[in-house]
């Protein structure tokens, strides 16, 4: 009889629990919840039916009793003894929706990274899966590397998801032969045809984040298509940002526009938790910033955050109104700092650097760990204690203080009339109050403590690929060739690609390490030579110079900065050797050759995408960027012959320093020649004894008898060899100690 009672109750409890999934699939959690109660009478110690309760409530509160549901589910964890956090691998298939539903949670918190580790652990075990669970944690898995920028990783579940279509295709063939496909994989292909459009976008933006434009090209049209099936021939949203972010890969920054602006802007976040309109602003920032608009990517950065403000505080006040908490899918919703990020970055192009610095550093709190934005804040600190006004300043109406004139004030008059002449360069280099470098201030203190971070940060000994290539496969099989040529031929020899994070953007590969430590030494230097640490500027600049393959505009600084600061450590004679005009043949930033994922050929034209040193710059590697100075090399060689013609001065040989001053002049217009070149033009004349042809060029602020010589080489080319392969000096004359820095 007992037999009979437990069998009955089987059979009870069977019907029961296909009564409750199908009325849960049906979205009648009410009645799915009745038959979970009656089922947990009947076992009250299941914890299969208390997961199942959990999740019913959870999704009958419209998603927003998360932490009930988190409580539930570490309740059933602490029955079980699993911990999704802490365990190596999944040991019990069983416990796999335990694991899923922890990385759900973990996901839509921002915890990415949790989220992947528990993901993986079940993309091991994913074989013997249901279905749907699998699918889900295929495609879970793929949106969360997305998100943390690891496409090569991304492509592996889409990778496994293509596999199957494949065997199945070629199990259908023979289907007809023993009619015995397994009805398992039948429902697993079932279940990807009916998330095709979902597949086809995870496909698009990995392609687009490997730049495999002529990937992309193709699933993009799959995305265009099947969002388009219904036939009102209408485009989502998410479709065109697809495109758009097509197109602005490319170059196509107006056709970009275009898409964007045919995107829907009314989304009701409580219900998709995204906002279309700070993604359109967003991206329309980004757009016009490689279009070099800086001040209208500001703009457009601004309404970006304010949207996103203004959509926050909408969802917490309608959770409010409702007094409930807001859905689970809305947990992450605030793009705050990764919208501040960019705005930083905006605003130090755009030539306003202490407001850079101000959203900048708001987002080290969240993205400490990323050495660029380290770089970031260093560069706003130097921007803003320049001596002068950078271009975009000048373009407002901003004066230059090179332009204001040499004469500081008159004193007396007659003949004991006096001339005092301005100091020509800043000379202050230290703070003079006690603050710590450690106040986040734009200050060249707390710069030079930022640089400190960011070397800390890089890897010191870097090993470049040589043997990555761009994938040459089917569509089909493109989920594992990127993927194997990003992680395992290029891991074997070079261990150090993409191991370096710099959230928001994608973790930095060998090559971008390589970059961006050179940016930071010869920062570095110059913020160490400006604040009086010669002896670490030497330091800096030496590493830097070791550096194989150096660009010509770091290494020409380096050069400078070396010999600079040993004028200052009165050792001359070796700054001599740093100042050779030889040092000054190549000033251009060039990438170094890298490989490079094969792109789409377009004939657009890319615009102007001048970046501060190139290392955010998504130009093609091997393009040249350009450089505020030197923006030449014939101003580069002016200025070596210039600090040469400084040194001799120093060291009182005042012909071969008018030399070097001539030969300056000749390469360069008038209009172009530094104020400091005119201040140790007096003062040469007023050393050898020519005080009128002093106050002549004081008087007309010109280099009257230099510029003139200069138009006539064969003035100084009889003793060209004895100056131009001289040895050179970057110090001021003596009546100004504060050198002159390129």
């Amino acid at each position: 009889m007992a037999d009979k009672k437990n069998g009955s109750n089987g059979n009870e409890m069977k019907e029961l629990a296909l009564a409750a999934r199908k009325e849960f699939e049906a979205k009648n959690f009410s009645a799915c919840m009745d038959k979970l109660k009656s089922l947990s009478a009947l076992s009250q110690n299941d914890t299969k039916i208390q997961h199942n309760m959990c999740v019913c409530h959870f999704h009958q509160s419209g998603f927003q009793h998360v932490d009930n549901l988190k409580k539930g589910l570490k309740q059933v964890c602490n029955q079980v003894h699993v911990d999704p956090d802490n365990a190596t691998s999944v040991e019990d298939t069983d416990h796999a929706v335990l694991f899923f539903n922890h990385a759900v949670i973990l996901y839509h918190h921002g915890q990415y990274s949790q989220a992947i580790k528990i993901l993986e652990k079940l993309f091991q075990v994913i074989e013997p899966l249901e279905d749907k669970l699998a699918l889900q944690v295929l495609l879970l898995l793929a949106e969360a590397c997305l998100r943390t920028q690891q496409p090569d990783k991304a492509l592996r579940p889409l990778g496994y998801i293509d596999k199957q279509l494949a065997s199945s295709k070629q199990s259908g063939d023979k289907a007809e032969q023993g009619k015995e496909s397994k009805e398992n994989e039948n429902d697993f292909i079932s279940l990807c045809e009916k998330k095709k459009a979902k597949i086809h976008q995870l496909k698009t933006k990995c392609y687009l984040q490997l730049k495999h434009m002529r990937f992309s090209k193709r699933e993009l049209k799959l995305v265009m298509t099947s969002s388009t099936a219904g036939g009102t021939g209408q485009h989502p949203s998410a479709a065109l940002f697809l495109k758009s972010n097509f197109e602005y890969e490319r170059g196509n920054y107006r056709k970009a526009i275009k898409l964007l602006t045919g995107a829907q802007q009314d989304s009701d976040p409580w219900q998709t938790g995204e906002s279309v309109p700070v993604m359109y602003y967003n991206n329309l920032g980004c757009i016009h910033f490689y279009m070099g608009k800086y001040h209208l990517a500001c703009h457009y950065a601004k309404k970006a955050l304010t949207e996103n403000t203004e959509a926050v505080q909408a969802l917490v006040k309608k959770s409010s109104q409702r007094r409930t908490s807001r859905p689970l899918h809305t947990m992450g919703f605030s793009r705050h700092y990764e919208l501040l990020y960019n705005a930083g970055i905006q605003l130090l192009h755009a030539g306003r650097p202490l407001a850079a610095f101000d959203c900048l550093i708001e987002t080290v709190q969240v993205y400490s760990m990323n050495p660029r934005l380290w770089l970031r804040l260093a560069e706003c600190c130097i921007a803003a204690n320049k001596g002068t006004p950078g271009p975009e300043s000048v373009a407002k109406g901003i004066p230059d203080t090179n332009k204001r004139g040499i004469v500081k004030s008159v004193l007396g008059s007659g003949q004991h009339r006096k001339v005092v002449l301005s100091p020509g360069v800043s000379e202050k280099k230290y703070s003079n109050d006690m603050k710590s470098a450690a106040i986040p201030v734009a200050s060249l203190e707390f710069g030079s403590l930022c640089l400190c971070n960011a070397l800390s940060l890089l890897p010191s000994k870097v090993a470049l690929p040589t043997d990555i290539s761009p994938p040459s496969s089917a569509p089909s099989e493109t989920s594992e060739s990127p993927e194997s040529s990003g992680t395992s031929s290029s891991g074997s020899k070079s261990p150090l690609v993409g191991t370096v994070p710099a959230p928001p953007g994608p973790p930095l590969k060998s090559h971008e390490v390589l970059n961006l430590r050179c940016s930071v030494l010869a920062c570095s230097a110059y913020v160490s030579l400006v604040l009086g640490d010669y002896v670490i500027t030497l330091q800096h600049t030496k590493d830097l110079l070791a550096i194989p393959g150096l660009t010509g505009s770091l290494k020409f600084l380096a050069h400078m900065y070396t010999a600079e600061a040993l004028v200052h450590l009165n050792r001359i004679s070796d700054a001599m050797q740093h100042l050779l005009v030889d040092n000054a043949q190549e000033v251009s930033v060039i990438y170094p050759a890298t490989p490079e994922p094969e792109k789409d050929k377009d004939k657009q034209e890319k615009g102007d995408n001048a970046a501060g040193d190139g290392n955010d710059s998504q130009e093609t590697q091997g393009s040249r960027v350009k450089q505020c100075h030197p923006s030449s090399v014939d101003m580069a060689k002016a200025m070596v012959f210039i600090n040469l013609a400084s040194s001799l001065a120093l060291r009182s040989e005042w012909d071969k320093a008018r030399k070097c001053l001539i030969k300056a002049c000749s390469m360069l217009p008038a209009h172009e020649m530094p104020q400091q070149a005119l201040f140790l033009a007096i003062y040469l004349e007023l050393q050898t004894g020519n005080v009128p042809l002093a106050l002549q060029m004081i008087k007309k602020q010109q280099m009257i008898p230099y510029l003139k010589a200069g138009d006539t080489p064969w003035n100084i080319s009889h003793n060209s060899t004895n100056v131009v392969g001289g040895p050179a000096n970057v110090a001021q004359p003596p009546w100004d100690n504060s050198p002159w820095r390129t």
